[in-house]
């Protein structure tokens, strides 16, 4: 790869359990989500990171899930005095989540954020889209820019579906971190309640592994060169592995699985990879 800026990813957890993960740049470090349940894991996650909070920016939250913004959370980054970005609707779950809790949100550090619109947040452009969920949910494309040369990034970790109208925030990415959060047949053997299970296969619920790996294939082909880099985010505890997550990504993908040359699951608990475009 050719010299040029540099842009990196890791999530310190990804899941129902909680989910953060950390974007930095030369002149920037942004978090995304703050889901960990305690101010003390959130803290610990960032610390094992490397990550001094005097460092952080921003926070973006990508929709009011409690996975997504817990209220302990929400109160620890509100303590260290971090701007928080969000679309209108998680700003305000955010508000009412503090609401009563000793520590309210200082109204001049959080900002509503809207879909297509960008941010530039240090040197990084922060720009939002919606992606299809049970609850207003965005998803982001990050870029830095050099001289010569660019580097982008589009994380998305919860969608029921991926429409076409998505493709251009994920075209000429240099990695995605993109849910696959079940295997179709073992969510349907699963015991959940049949109503649970609907939720999770609808278009407003979460994506399968065969739904990520079909839309990464429409990726790459509407993309002058592949990701050097692909993180499954957001598996299923019950219905998924990384294993099965990787391999039946990439046998959807068809000819263009083997295009991308490293692929991974994040962990549910813990850090992840650093991936480094």
């Amino acid at each position: 790869m050719s010299a040029g800026p540099v842009l990196s990813v890791q999530t310190l957890g990804s899941g129902s359990c909680g989910n953060m993960a950390v974007l930095r740049s030369a002149r920037a470090t942004l978090v995304l989500d703050m889901g960990l349940p305690s101010g003390r894991a959130t803290g610990r996650a960032l610390a094992e990171a490397g990550v001094e909070v005097q460092d952080i920016q921003a926070v973006l939250v990508s929709h009011a899930h409690t996975d997504h913004l817990h209220r302990a959370a929400i109160r620890w980054f509100a303590g260290a005095a971090v701007p928080i970005l969000a679309g209108p609707e998680t700003a305000r779950a955010a508000t009412r989540l503090c609401e009563g809790n000793g520590r309210l949100i200082d109204p001049g550090r959080l900002v509503p954020v809207r879909a297509g619109a960008t941010y530039l947040v240090g040197d990084i452009e922060v720009t939002p889209f919606e992606v299809p969920h049970d609850v207003p949910t965005h998803g982001f494309t990050f870029v830095v820019r050099g001289t010569a040369a660019a580097r982008k990034i589009t994380v998305a970790t919860d969608l029921g579906c991926a429409p076409d109208r998505l493709l251009p925030h994920f075209a000429g990415a240099d990695a995605i971190l993109i849910e696959a959060n079940y295997n179709e047949d073992r969510l349907r053997r699963s015991r959940r309640h049949p109503l649970d299970k609907a939720r999770v296969r609808s278009d407003r619920g979460h994506l399968s592994n065969d739904a990520a790996g079909r839309f990464l294939g429409r990726v790459l082909a509407a993309s002058e060169r592949p990701p050097s880099s692909v993180l499954l985010v957001h598996l299923s505890a019950d219905h998924n592995d990384p294993d099965l997550a990787v391999g039946e990504v990439r046998s959807a993908m068809g000819r263009a699985g083997a295009l991308v040359s490293w692929m991974a699951a994040a962990p549910r608990r813990g850090p992840g990879p650093l991936i480094r475009v």
